[in-house]
């Protein structure tokens, strides 16, 4: 859906666009308490791990095998920290519209969340049928990270691939998101209470972060779009996210 810049995109009542504002930025709050967290200890596994090796080749007959230890210790650190960067001069207004380039934002937000729940065996397939869309960056990437982390969340162990597919679809009305994957799948009462709005009348922290997914549904509700799952014990689970389509000089009002 198409809206005039002159004109806000939704006439909601200030109560729920204030709860939904408050959602999005508790989930960018978590998000980067998460971030300093993992961060805080890679460099400190990092740097303990670096001193036990200077201090093992000082004493060896042959330095070689320590030092590139050292070495691939500095490039996994790198990689944790290069993980961490968005593009230079990519930081938009919160509510302001933009082309985001999705691959590599799904490809980021993927990694990041492999190392949060410790699943670097999962498989990430991409089937994107633009490689842009138009829409809200924070909050498509809080939608991304909470679809993501439930699908490593909830990884089979006993199958012989893990795997997360994330697929973007176009219509002349919006966007079609799905992020599916071959896990264990949601109990059909985990999955009720995951979408249990109770947090509607509080912020999000105070009903607790671990109800990602029913802030996500109301982040996306709010923005006029859809979030369904479908999913099974031990068949995986499939999300779809409808986005609507808007334009680079829309807001939210």
């Amino acid at each position: 859906m198409r809206h005039s810049s002159s004109e806000p995109i939704r006439s909601i009542s200030n109560a729920h666009l204030l709860l939904a504002y408050v959602a999005d930025l508790e989930l960018e709050v978590d998000r980067l308490r998460k971030q300093s967290q993992f961060v805080h200890q890679a460099v400190r596994s990092s740097l303990k791990r670096i001193q036990l090796l200077c201090k093992d080749s000082a004493t060896a007959a042959d330095t070689r095998a320590p030092l590139a230890e050292v070495e691939q210790t500095a490039k996994q650190l790198a990689a944790v920290l290069r993980d961490l960067q968005e593009p230079p001069g990519y930081h938009p207004a919160h509510d302001q519209v933009v082309a985001i380039a999705v691959r590599p934002l799904i490809e980021q937000v993927f990694r990041w969340q492999q190392r949060l729940v410790d699943a670097p065996g999962v498989a990430l397939r991409l089937d994107l049928a633009s490689e842009h869309m138009e829409w809200f960056p924070a909050r498509l990437r809080h939608i991304l990270d909470n679809l993501i982390s439930n699908s490593l969340k909830y990884r089979d162990a006993s199958k012989a691939e893990a795997w997360v597919q994330v697929a973007l679809r176009l219509s002349p009305q919006g966007y079609e998101l799905r992020v599916s994957d071959n896990g264990v799948g949601l109990p059909q009462g985990d999955r009720a209470e995951k979408f249990e709005l109770f947090y509607r009348a509080a912020p999000a922290r105070a009903a607790g972060l671990g109800v990602g997914l029913a802030v996500v549904k109301l982040l996306v509700e709010q923005s006029e779009g859809t979030l369904t799952v479908d999913s099974g014990e031990g068949q995986g689970t499939s999300f779809v996210v409808v986005l609507p389509r808007y334009d680079v000089d829309d807001y939210l009002t």
